[in-house]
């Protein structure tokens, strides 16, 4: 088994860099701070993380480039696969869930919470922008638990916030094989997800919903990066996903009409309540009377049409890095 002083004195192989095509020139502490992540995928998974680095490398939109976390180091250490610890502790069922230790080193991130105002709803559409562009590609089928604390930025050298979608070693390629989708965090899932009867089908409707709640979230919560708690417990953050659908239903239908925003989101707030009066539209259909819907309606339609407006983005908070 590999322990720390190997882990420390590894070879490095090949840098995968993120977003290598002319990147936002960095600030110089973003530039000396980096951050580390050791998971464990199964051996078989799809590398996501190279699918991802090729489609950076080739974007010159700006959609993807940019917006996807910048390695600086990775190893995949092979003499630490459970197949291997299984038979030598003698274990039966050896080869089930063959999994290997990978350590990534990458560039730091901050929190996506700490902005406000302009600055934070320009780096939500970012990450938004990035998430549809990966699953339009059919690179990203399910992202597993996007939520406030997966959502990061970096600040460029000239003063702009450039959201970063984070932590792809929990997603799921489009030839994933079925049924290994992870649930996310459940204040935040769609709530068709989260009926008793739910969908094996996960679509892009869900991940923007899911978008939606965390703006939603933000807006009600944060005051200038801090966290509120006093007066601003919302009843659907903190129950199993039943009740949580309940709650996030009486919230869209009426428990949203008087609650105030915090005031560093006032603007942010207002964009949010258009979203969710689409989803409420939505929702106001019986689920057997719904149409199909596109991918790039939903986009359209939900998000797209909505931030483009003139007053949705300031001065100097661009669509694309």
């Amino acid at each position: 088994m590999t322990n720390l002083n190997t882990i420390a004195g590894a070879t490095a192989p090949k840098t995968l860099p993120y977003g290598v095509n002319s990147r936002p020139e960095l600030t110089e502490s973003t530039q000396l701070a980096v951050g580390s992540a050791a998971v464990w995928p199964e051996e078989s998974e799809p590398a996501i993380s190279q699918k991802i680095c090729e489609i950076a490398k080739n974007d010159k939109e700006g959609k993807v480039n940019h917006h996807v976390p910048e390695m600086v180091w990775f190893h995949k250490f092979e003499d630490t696969s459970t197949v291997d610890i299984r038979k030598t502790l003698g274990l039966q069922d050896a080869e089930r869930g063959r999994r290997i230790l990978h350590i990534t080193i990458f560039r730091k991130l901050d929190p996506i919470t700490d902005l406000s105002e302009d600055e934070f709803l320009g780096a939500w559409w970012h990450i938004v922008v990035c998430h549809y562009t990966l699953w339009d590609k059919k690179v990203l089928n399910h992202h597993h638990d996007i939520n406030p604390s997966n959502l990061m930025v970096y600040k460029a050298s000239d003063g702009r916030f450039i959201g970063v979608l984070n932590d792809f070693d929990l997603s799921s390629t489009r030839d994933s094989p079925s049924g290994q989708e992870r649930t996310g965090t459940i204040a935040f899932m769609a709530i068709e997800l989260l009926s008793k009867e739910g969908t094996d089908k996960h679509l892009y409707r869900h991940n923007a919903e899911l978008f939606i709640w965390v703006l939603t979230w933000v807006c009600l919560r944060y005051q200038k990066g801090r966290l509120l708690n006093k007066g601003r417990q919302l009843d659907w953050l903190q129950v199993d996903a039943i009740k949580c659908r309940k709650e996030k239903c009486d919230f869209l239908y009426s428990g949203r009409n008087d609650i105030e925003p915090s005031p560093s989101h006032l603007k942010n707030w207002d964009f949010a309540q258009f979203c969710l009066d689409t989803l409420g539209s939505h929702y106001a259909v019986r689920s057997n009377l719904r149409l199909p819907l596109e991918d790039h309606i939903v986009f359209e339609t939900w998000l797209e049409n909505q931030i483009h407006h003139s007053k949705r983005l300031g001065p100097g908070h661009s669509a694309y890095a």
